[in-house]
């Protein structure tokens, strides 16, 4: 029994012991943990629009003119560099269920100078660099020039780049800031203050398409559209490097074009869209217009050769499906394409009976679509 309750208590010893070992390597971490202060980035974005859209701003931050908060879908991009080093991988804000969602992580009264792009995905590769005899605090140079991820002449997301960083206190400061281009300083805060605005430049051109039916056509016959696709007969890639300057504007350097083999990107539908109804062309509910963007390099002879395809399906006065996956072929007008760093076209396409809707009823079922 002696034997028994020597051995009892040896082993409440070590298990003493033990525990207060467990103890110490936790506290440790945690006052390392504390000491590091990592904490997650949180993003406020904002794009430059297209020529023709007026600013606007939704928070206490001076923007300059023409650009407005950028609400998804694309994910953006960002290389969390210090002077020196420059991370081994792209880090990213993922747009989901209406909010950004941070990959990003910064850590307490560390300097970072952020540099970036949006969208991030398998076909995009790109490479950062500093510029010869800089480090990061200077600018940085982005590569998209590896042979196998050459940029294709045209695309469903906006290929844009980071161009201004902004520090702000809270997601929603109560004082007036004001976001400037060619900044790219981040100081990282303790936990739960770390959030950044963004500035992002369009690399690629844009072409808007405002679906539409006919007035006297929508009232026979409703146009349910199921998808839109875009292609260019243009059959080269390009190699791209950016080179980002502090305080200074950035340069875009297009390489030698490349053979490539063209096919359609799928606009519409894009993740969280489904099929949609078109209006009336007289009808001025903002909210009920489908607007659909496309992107492409900013080359003639990229704008020159775009052509649209549209799949739908035609509806009589009563809801029944009368026509199943209609499609529509147009190659857009090259007189009306404008071409360049962020320039965007906007083109009207209106569904139209071929003839006079009272004379040809097989006309009601498979409508042409108009650009205009």
């Amino acid at each position: 029994m002696r034997d028994y309750i020597n051995i009892y208590k040896v082993s409440a010893t070590l298990l003493m012991l033990l525990s207060a070992a467990v103890m110490f390597v936790a506290c440790s971490e945690d006052s390392d943990s504390v000491e590091r202060d990592t904490d997650m980035l949180q993003l406020v974005p904002y794009t430059s629009e297209m020529v023709e859209s007026s600013p606007a701003t939704t928070r206490a931050v001076s923007l300059p003119t023409g650009y407005t908060e950028y609400i998804g879908p694309n994910s953006i991009g960002v290389y969390t560099t210090t002077a020196d080093e420059a991370p081994e991988k792209i880090r990213t804000f993922l747009y989901i269920n209406n909010a950004w969602n941070s990959q990003v992580s910064v850590t307490n009264s560390t300097q970072y100078y952020i540099y970036g792009y949006m969208p991030v995905n398998d076909n995009i590769k790109c490479a950062i660099s500093k510029r010869t005899g800089k480090d990061f605090s200077q600018g940085a140079v982005l590569s998209f020039n590896d042979p196998a991820h050459l940029l294709p002449p045209v695309m469903a997301e906006d290929f844009s780049v980071i161009t201004g960083v902004l520090q702000v206190p809270s997601a929603s400061p109560a004082e007036s800031l004001t976001l400037t281009a060619r900044e790219f300083l981040y100081v990282g805060k303790p936990s739960g203050s770390n959030f950044v605005y963004l500035m992002l430049d369009h690399l690629y051109s844009c072409v808007r398409f405002d679906f539409k039916v006919n007035d006297n056509y929508s009232r026979l016959r409703t146009i349910v559209l199921k998808k839109v696709r875009l292609k260019t007969g243009n059959s080269f890639a390009y190699p791209l490097v950016v080179t980002m300057k502090a305080n200074e504007d950035y340069t875009a350097d297009w390489g030698i074009k490349t053979a490539f083999t063209p096919d359609f990107v799928t606009l519409f539908p894009r993740e969280n869209e489904n099929k949609v109804q078109l209006p009336a062309a007289s009808n001025t509910d903002v909210t009920k217009m489908v607007k659909i963007d496309g992107y492409f390099a900013p080359f003639t002879d990229v704008a020159n050769n775009l052509v649209l395809e549209c799949e739908y399906d035609v509806h009589d006065a009563d809801g029944n499906l009368v026509r199943k996956d209609c499609k529509a072929t147009n190659k857009l007008p090259t007189n009306k394409i404008i071409t360049g760093l962020n320039q965007r076209t906007t083109l009207t396409l209106t569904v139209n009976p071929t003839y006079l809707y009272v004379l040809s009823d097989p006309d009601l079922d498979n409508p042409t679509v108009v650009v205009n």
